[in-house]
């Protein structure tokens, strides 16, 4: 099940649709349609028209409803799509950011050597020629093969597909990431991994944006953060997927950078050290995480300019792109902050 919201047209009213057969269904126009039957699925149904998170976390009560009402309304009429803007799906919750593949940490070590100390690259690739393996501080810690580690965002400085991205003036190396987006749809409390996975109710395509320069004071050398490198922006995709589409068919996906229309990298879902249900699961240890909030897979190996050697520059577009999940497009703001 494909899901987006608009805000319908000339009004501050907004609606859910699904994606029927090629074409957008809004939920709003079945409702109009089809005659109130007085029954609880029908009034729950009208509850959850404008909202993805109390739709989806109600999903296996309302999908047949649903589906009835769309059947009837066809009926009637053709034209099921009210007029309205595209809008973000959800603001958040609570946003938890994982960095669930190697390959993307070891590049992005090599990445951040050649972009700050680019006197070392030489010596590190002789190492990495002469003994077959990543220079050893690439390597992530201990810590990280045993636990799915994370760090938690800014939940209002999210936006969606076509909304400009505006970096702040002390991003000089301006990065993106192309992530996994996971949207969190039962309320879970020290989770096992397949309730952890259960808990994925829908995806989305997401994009960290990233001030690279101050990313490595942050981290390395406060052991906080990162903060002021990612909090002034992340965006999702406009449509979601619901996850019973996605996880059969989840490695075999692949990613897309595009910058300016042209492909500057590719990867693709099927590197994840710790499963997506032992990353959800993890959160939940000790305290409870709920329906509503977002968590990224952190970023798909080879698909941050960190790693592919090319970053983004004010006036640029970047769109991402995840096969069945869709696409996000932003234009990057001509103007720092």
């Amino acid at each position: 099940m494909k899901l987006k919201k608009i805000k319908i047209k000339n009004q501050e009213n907004y609606t859910l649709c699904l994606l029927s057969e090629d074409q957008w269904i809004s939920f709003r126009a079945v409702l109009d349609t089809v005659p109130d039957d007085g029954t609880k699925e029908r009034a729950e149904l009208e509850k959850a028209s404008d909202d993805i998170i109390t739709f989806l976390k109600n999903r296996e009560f309302l999908e047949p409803k649903l589906n009835e009402l769309i059947e009837t309304a066809k009926n009637v009429t053709t034209d099921l799509l009210i007029a309205g803007k595209d809008v973000m799906p959800y603001r958040p919750l609570m946003y938890r950011d994982f960095m669930l593949c190697e390959a993307h940490i070891i590049n992005s070590g090599r990445g951040f050597v050649k972009y700050t100390i680019p006197k070392v690259l030489t010596f590190i690739k002789l190492y990495e020629w002469l003994f077959r393996k990543p220079f050893p501080s690439f390597r992530p810690a201990k810590a990280w093969y045993d636990n799915p580690v994370y760090y938690k965002g800014n939940v209002m400085s999210f936006i969606g597909d076509g909304e400009t991205v505006t970096y702040p003036k002390y991003a000089t190396l301006k990065d993106y990431e192309l992530e996994l987006g996971m949207i969190i749809t039962k309320d879970i409390i020290n989770a096992t991994e397949e309730e952890g996975l259960s808990a994925i109710g829908a995806f989305c395509v997401f994009n960290d944006f990233s001030a690279r320069n101050v990313q490595f004071d942050e981290m390395k050398k406060t052991g906080f953060g990162p903060c002021k490198a990612k909090d002034f922006a992340s965006a999702i995709s406009t449509v979601v997927v619901t996850a019973d589409e996605v996880l059969p068919v989840i490695d075999s996906l692949k990613t897309r950078v595009i910058i300016n229309d042209k492909i500057v990298a590719e990867g693709q879902l099927d590197s994840f050290y710790h499963s997506l249900g032992k990353a959800v699961a993890y959160a939940s240890k000790g305290e409870s995480v709920y329906a509503g909030e977002f968590m990224g897979t952190g970023t798909i190996p080879n698909c941050c300019g960190m790693e592919n050697d090319t970053l983004l520059e004010c006036g640029d577009i970047i769109r991402i792109e995840i096969d069945k999940i869709g696409s996000l497009t932003n234009p990057i703001n001509t103007k720092l902050l």
